[in-house]
């Protein structure tokens, strides 16, 4: 698949545009704070839901504007596709897919399907497990429209608990509304944390191999599903959250469940998160980023489309090779504040100049 064309309304500092895509490496140049970030966090959004850079829709919204606009035409195997988002400061956000507008955010996932690489991505490896458990949880859902309603269920069910749990300090709990949940979140559970797994799993070895390859052949890279409850059956995370009962009502709080899941990267056996250095840690955060790519055009049977937000200056030129080598084939949006010859030389390749909002045909910066 590929975007044929992107339009935006008062998004960020974009007051109106029109942008045409090429099916093949798309590359907007220009200096920092003109707007290119904000053509790959309106793509992310189109194709998620969210941004990648912030929980508030409201911050997109160009200052002084009440609403923002994102619309994309994707082109896939079974025809053209259109997703239409709409931001306002006082409402929710308004979503239709092909003309029809959604419901829930649900039915809009996966329509465009992206894989976004930004230097933020860096945090997936050496921050806390929340931004892994959102890695696992974006590109399930992108693949797994089931997945999206799972964890959702999950979440909200677990929001519940806790809600209970809370009314206990108060004087005003109730074990037998308490037994009732535990049924309903070890039920919800289940099949998050069956497909958690499945997909490290699947993820492990092609991120071994891209790492390796990525590295000159030098470094092993593996990734782990770690659970954050070990159990096998709902009948195990329901013995769980009886144990451990009398601890969550003191503190209020779900003590285990895949709320707490985590995935341990290792290179070559060693933990990245503490001792890798920040060289080896960017590589394993593409590692991983291009493994869900794959993952993703196994499962959709098509490619995904790659966002990659001013990573290039940040790799050496091996590195930089290797990455090209994985363009092939798909379409590639890509920011930067330098044309790298590499990249300008790249068969099929359309460059952009973006400056204050305003994107045109390359003429250097």
């Amino acid at each position: 698949m590929y975007i044929k064309r992107l339009q935006l309304n008062s998004f960020r500092n974009y007051s109106l545009l029109e942008l045409e895509l090429g099916q093949d490496i798309c590359i907007f140049v220009g200096k920092n704070a003109q707007g290119k970030t904000n053509l790959l966090e309106s793509c992310s959004l189109l194709s998620t839901a969210r941004s990648h850079r912030t929980s508030r829709d409201k911050d997109m919204i160009m200052l002084g504007s009440e609403h923002a606009r994102a619309r994309v035409e994707c082109v896939e195997r079974d025809g053209v596709h259109t997703v239409d988002i709409i931001l306002s400061r006082n409402e929710k956000k308004r979503i239709s897919v092909n003309g029809l507008p959604c419901s829930r955010i649900g039915e809009m996932i996966g329509q465009v399907k992206t894989v976004i690489f930004s230097p933020e991505d860096l945090d997936i490896v050496k921050n806390g497990p929340a931004v892994r458990r959102r890695f696992m949880d974006i590109d399930l859902s992108q693949i797994m429209p089931v997945y999206f309603y799972n964890i959702s269920k999950y979440l909200k069910v677990l929001e519940q608990r806790n809600e209970l749990l809370k009314a206990f300090s108060c004087g005003r709990g109730d074990t037998a509304s308490l037994e009732v949940f535990d049924q309903l979140l070890s039920q919800a559970a289940m099949p998050v944390i069956e497909q958690r797994k499945l997909f490290i799993e699947r993820l492990s070895p092609v991120c071994r191999d891209v790492h390796y390859s990525l590295s000159g052949n030098t470094e092993g890279l593996e990734a782990i599903y770690v659970p954050g409850c070990d159990a096998l059956c709902q009948e195990d995370m329901l013995k769980a959250l009886h144990d451990t009962r009398e601890g969550d009502i003191r503190r209020g709080l779900t003590y285990i469940g895949p709320h707490k899941d985590d995935i341990a990267l290792k290179l070559d056996g060693v933990d990245l998160r503490f001792y890798g250095s920040q060289g080896q840690q960017r590589t394993a955060a593409l590692s991983l980023k291009l493994a869900q790519l794959e993952l993703m055009k196994q499962d959709i049977g098509e490619n995904p489309v790659l966002l990659l937000d001013d990573v290039m200056s940040e790799l050496d030129p091996a590195r930089q090779k290797h990455l090209l080598g994985y363009l092939s084939g798909l379409q590639s949006i890509i920011t930067t504040t330098h044309l790298l010859p590499e990249l300008a030389s790249v068969k099929g390749a359309r460059v952009f100049n973006v400056s204050n909002g305003e994107v045109k045909p390359y003429r250097g910066i």
